[in-house]
């Protein structure tokens, strides 16, 4: 059963982020309005898989093995999040890491 679409959202876009996500909905043969909503219900997916691994985390969190230095749990979600992040975001969240004096993680 559909659910029922009853609450019209309206925002502006500047025409630069018009043009990129009308063809990013053409791509998938998607309707702007469909194309939003996607992106905006995807979104709130993500975050509900983040919070749920930050509970796992708090909770217990899976054991290392033997012979591993790093979770494989936390080596995931670094990768999931900087599939999403753009580079300008990692640069500026390594500044504060090392602001903090930490060390931070690279795949070399």
């Amino acid at each position: 059963m559909r659910t029922l679409l009853e609450r019209p959202v309206s925002f502006r876009l500047s025409a630069s982020a018009y043009h990129r996500y009308e063809a990013s909905a053409a791509q998938l043969g998607m309707r702007l309005s469909q194309y939003l909503r996607f992106r905006l219900e995807s979104d709130d997916n993500m975050s509900d898989q983040i919070a749920q691994l930050r509970l796992t985390l708090l909770d217990a969190g899976p054991a290392l093995e033997e012979g591993q230095t790093v979770n494989p749990l936390l080596i995931e979600m670094l990768l999931l999040l900087r599939r999403f992040a753009s580079p300008a975001d990692v640069r500026t969240v390594h500044h504060e890491l090392e602001r903090q004096q930490l060390e931070p993680w690279s795949p070399d």
